[in-house]
């Protein structure tokens, strides 16, 4: 980064980047207004383009939780009827709770439950730049960071129920598969009583943690400088870096997402809408996705439970070469979860993506504690001087 450029951190500390901008509210357009008006300024041509975002994924994934209690609440009652019943009907119905959150999980991800949920419209923001060799079949990078923020009322104590909820669930459905063959191999032994005591305890549990989840509210309480004021911070200055030294040969488009704290709204109705474009160019495009840079620069480098599996093919060890050959500190990580951000439409349409994420930001944010204070003026300044030699190095690296 050279002195003329925009400075990411003075862009976020001065900004709506470091305050509260869930959808819906002020902070929503207030953002769109800066991010427009930013891009002007610096002569990019920026352009909206409409999007609709739902509550859907939301209320969707509570009213998951509340079958997964209800299954765990047919389980208790019916390991308390006569034989054979309680050996049957609590295996059958665990079988079926693991069918139903496979395909409920499945049915989040593709948007199956708008109708549970209100629509709203919503607005990404882009520009394009132009490579200095126009061709036949240009390639294309994509940049995408999402530009709006959220809380909730007990992040805390909300995250602490939810795994109090998801622990509880599995332990009972584990426990209750124990106890179905138990019951065909040793009915009426002491471990059953035992197993039906615990899985009494851990079901209670799981009720109280899924009513705690189901009534918490978002609030715009969340200043969101970590997540994620500081990837766009770090999008608007690449943009007006490239602006004054275009790649060669690669097109550049910038997306600051919006709506991806309520699933991915933006992206994924980026990519509907260029489904044709981004499939003709799939071979010859690349997907930059900066989701949180605080106290640390990081990249996933493979996801996945209970097999984990590289996040791309190319894209991490160009990250890791160029980091090393610059003196950037960028510390790669795995994760159980591979696609909790703008890449993963982009992914699923077999574009080569990668993701720069704060992993052990993850703590804070959601929360009135995501603020410009975790935020290391430094190392945004390290991922704009990397993301910049990693584009250049993708741009001469197309024919190799």
């Amino acid at each position: 980064m050279t002195a003329s450029q925009p400075n990411p951190f003075e862009i976020l500390k001065s900004s709506i980047l470091s305050r509260p901008r869930m959808m819906g509210t002020d902070g929503e357009q207030e953002t769109h207004v800066f991010l427009i008006d930013f891009l002007s300024k610096h002569k990019l041509n920026p352009y909206s383009e409409e999007i609709e975002w739902s509550t859907a994924f939301m209320e969707g994934r509570k009213l998951l939780y509340a079958f997964m209690s209800l299954f765990v609440m047919l389980i208790n009652l019916c390991l308390r009827l006569s034989s054979p019943w309680n050996s049957i009907l609590p295996g059958v119905l665990a079988i079926l709770s693991i069918i139903t959150l496979v395909v409920g999980m499945k049915g989040l991800t593709d948007d199956k439950y708008q109708a549970v949920g209100k629509t709203f419209k919503g607005q990404n923001v882009l520009c394009d730049i132009e490579p200095q060799h126009k061709k036949d079949n240009t390639p294309v990078i994509y940049f995408t960071a999402h530009s709006d923020s959220i809380s909730s009322k007990h992040p805390k104590l909300n995250t602490l129920a939810m795994l109090g909820m998801l622990l509880g669930f599995l332990i009972t459905i584990s426990l209750t598969l124990a106890s179905t063959v138990l019951h065909w191999t040793s009915p009426q032994t002491a471990a059953i009583q035992t197993l039906t005591l615990i899985i009494l305890i851990s079901s209670m549990i799981n009720l109280l943690c899924t009513a705690f989840v189901y009534t918490t509210k978002h609030v715009n309480s969340g200043p969101g400088a970590v997540d994620n004021g500081s990837g766009s911070a770090i999008l608007l200055c690449l943009a007006a870096h490239f602006r004054e030294h275009p790649l060669m040969n690669t097109r550049l488009k910038f997306i600051w997402c919006t709506a991806e704290e309520w699933g991915l709204y933006g992206s994924k109705g980026y990519v509907k809408a260029h489904r044709e474009e981004i499939a003709a160019q799939r071979e010859r495009s690349r997907l930059i996705n900066v989701d949180m840079v605080g106290s640390e620069l990081a990249y996933l480098k493979k996801y996945g439970f209970p097999f984990q599996k590289p996040l791309n093919k190319t894209l991490n060890t160009l990250i890791a070469q160029t980091a090393s050959e610059a003196g950037i500190a960028a510390r790669p990580f795995n994760s159980v979860i591979g696609s909790n951000s703008d890449h993963a439409p982009f992914h699923k349409e077999k574009v080569e993506v990668c993701f720069f994420l704060a992993n052990k930001d993850s703590k804070i944010i959601h929360s009135p504690q995501d603020t410009i204070a975790k935020v290391k003026p430094e190392k945004l300044a390290d991922a704009v001087s990397l993301i910049e030699r990693l584009a250049e190095k993708i741009d001469v690296d197309w024919d190799k």
